[in-house]
C-alpha cells in the first residue's frame, strides 16, 4: 500500500511539471535576456589618433671655426645648459686666419688714409687754381686799359705802331691766362671728385676687411662650441681628432658636430585619419588653423562653435600607463600626407603637452592622443546595446510584467526615441516620442528574451 502512495505522488509531481511546463517556457541560460538602466550622466566622443613626442625645436649644431677637434664634453643623452662647452677646437688655423685678416684690414686702413689726403691736395689745388685766376684777371683790367689808352693815342697820331702791338699783345696773352687758370681749375675739381670717389671705394674695402677680421675673430672665439641654448643632446657625430669645416667657409655648409633638443616644450605630431579631420577641425582654437583667410573667417564668424574651440586633449603613453597627460592643439595642417604601403591620406596635427608632468615624458615616445569632439553633460543617456529598431523606429524595450495570460517569463513594451551623440558605451536620449515616460532608473534590455520556440 505505501508503494502505491509513493508512486502516485510521483506521478502527480511529473504531471504537474509538466503542465507548468507547458505553461512557461524554461528559458537556458545562454539566451536569458540582459538589462541595462536610465540614467544620466556626461557623453563623451573621443577621436584618437597615435604620435611620436618631439621636442620643441631639434638644433643641429655647426662650428664657425674650422680646425681639428681637441676635445668633446658630452655624449648622446646629457643635459646641455646654455653656454656650456660640447667642443673644442685647435686654433691655431683661426688664429693664423685672425692674422691675416689683421694685416690686411691695417693695410685697407692706410690706403683709406692715403684717399683721404688725395682729396685734401685736391681742394687745396683748387684752390690754388682759383686764386691764380682771380690775380690774372686783376692784370687783365690793367691790360685791357693800357690796350685802349693806346688804341686812342694811335688815333692820334701820338703812340708809335710797336707800342699798340704789344698792347695788344698783352691783352690777348692774359684772356689765354685766363682760360688756362680757368682749366686748371676744373682739372683740381675733378682731381678732388677723383680722389672722394677713391675714398668711398677704399671706405668699403675697409669695412669689407673689417667684417671679415670681426669674423675671424668670432671664429676664433668658435674654438669653443657653446650650447645655444638649454637641451639635451640626442646625437653626436664628431669626436676627437676629426677635422671640421666652418658653416660660414665650407661650400657643404659646414660639418654637423651634434643635434640638441630644446625640451623647454613638448609636443606630440599626431597622425589624423581623413575622416576625422573635419570634426578635429571644428574644435582647433583660431589661432591653429591653417593660415587661410577665408577658413579663418568662416570660423570666427560661428559663435556657437567658438565656445567648443579649446582644443583641450588628453594624452596617454605606455610607458606611464596609469597616467593622463594634458595638451591643446597648437597647429593643424591643412595638406594630406599618403600614409606609406596604403592608400590612407592622413594629416598631422601638432598637439602642444601642458601640465606639470610633461617632464615625465621621453621624447620618441609612442603616445595616444584622445580629441573630444561632441560633448553632452548630464544628458538622459541609456546603454548603446539597449537602442533597437522595431517597426522602422528607433527606441527601446523596457521591462514590464508580463500580460496576465500570456504565458511569457519577460515582459516588455517599446518606447520610440530620438537619439544624439553616443561613445560606444551609452547614447543620448534626446527625446521620448508618441507621449512615452522614460524616467531615470527604468529597466531597457540590452538583450531581447528569445521568441517562443527559439530557446528550445
Amino acid at each position: 500500500m505505501k508503494k502505491w502512495i509513493i508512486l502516485l505522488a510521483a506521478v502527480a509531481v511529473v504531471a504537474l511539471a509538466w503542465y507548468f511546463g507547458r505553461q512557461y517556457a524554461l528559458v537556458p541560460v545562454w539566451a536569458q535576456p540582459k538589462f541595462g538602466q536610465v540614467a544620466r550622466g556626461d557623453i563623451k566622443v573621443p577621436i584618437t589618433a597615435a604620435g611620436l613626442i618631439h621636442p620643441y625645436q631639434v638644433i643641429e649644431v655647426k662650428s664657425m671655426a674650422s680646425g681639428r677637434i681637441m676635445g668633446v664634453s658630452v655624449v648622446a643623452g646629457d643635459f646641455a645648459t646654455a653656454r656650456k662647452p660640447l667642443v673644442v677646437l685647435d686654433p691655431i688655423d683661426e688664429q693664423r686666419a685672425l692674422d691675416r685678416a689683421q694685416a690686411d684690414y691695417n693695410r685697407a686702413a692706410a690706403m683709406l688714409t692715403q684717399a683721404r689726403v688725395a682729396v685734401e691736395r685736391a681742394q687745396v689745388a683748387t684752390e690754388t687754381a682759383t686764386v691764380r685766376l682771380d690775380e690774372i684777371m686783376a692784370q687783365g683790367q690793367i691790360v685791357a686799359f693800357q690796350k685802349q689808352k693806346d688804341e686812342d693815342l694811335a688815333k692820334a697820331g701820338n703812340v708809335s705802331a710797336q707800342d699798340l702791338v704789344n698792347s695788344r699783345a698783352q691783352y690777348e696773352i692774359n684772356r689765354a691766362q685766363q682760360a688756362a687758370a680757368r682749366i686748371a681749375i676744373r682739372s683740381a675739381e675733378l682731381s678732388k671728385q677723383d680722389a672722394e670717389a677713391a675714398v668711398i671705394s677704399q671706405g668699403a674695402i675697409v669695412e669689407a676687411a673689417r667684417n671679415t677680421k670681426e669674423d675671424h675673430e668670432k671664429s676664433l672665439r668658435e674654438t669653443t662650441v657653446l650650447a645655444p641654448d638649454d637641451a639635451i643632446v640626442t646625437e653626436v657625430w664628431v669626436r676627437p681628432g676629426m677635422l671640421v669645416q666652418s658653416a660660414t667657409t665650407g661650400f657643404t655648409g659646414g660639418t654637423p658636430l651634434m643635434k640638441l633638443a630644446d625640451v623647454s616644450k613638448k609636443k606630440v605630431i599626431a597622425r589624423l585619419d581623413e575622416a576625422d579631420y573635419g570634426r578635429v577641425l571644428n574644435i582647433s582654437p583660431l589661432d591653429a588653423l591653417p593660415e587661410m583667410p577665408e577658413l579663418r573667417a568662416a570660423a570666427e564668424q560661428d559663435a556657437a562653435q567658438l565656445e567648443k574651440r579649446g582644443g583641450l586633449v588628453r594624452i596617454t603613453v605606455d610607458a606611464f600607463p596609469d597616467q593622463v597627460f594634458e595638451g591643446r592643439i597648437e597647429r593643424v595642417e591643412p595638406q594630406g600626407k599618403l600614409n606609406a604601403g596604403s592608400s590612407i591620406i592622413q594629416f598631422d596635427v601638432h598637439v602642444e603637452i601642458t601640465g606639470d608632468k610633461r617632464h615625465l615624458l621621453p621624447l620618441g615616445a609612442q603616445a595616444q592622443v584622445e580629441f573630444t569632439v561632441e560633448n553632452e553633460l548630464n544628458a538622459l543617456r541609456v546603454p548603446a546595446e539597449a537602442v533597437k529598431t522595431f517597426e522602422e523606429q528607433r527606441g527601446v524595450w523596457i521591462k514590464t510584467e508580463p500580460e496576465p495570460g500570456s504565458h511569457e517569463q519577460f515582459g516588455k513594451r517599446f518606447v520610440p526615441c530620438r537619439f544624439g551623440i553616443s561613445d560606444g558605451e551609452h547614447t543620448q536620449v534626446i527625446e521620448v516620442l508618441a507621449g512615452h515616460e522614460l524616467k531615470e532608473g527604468t529597466e531597457v534590455y540590452t538583450k531581447l528574451p528569445p521568441k517562443p520556440g527559439e530557446a528550445e
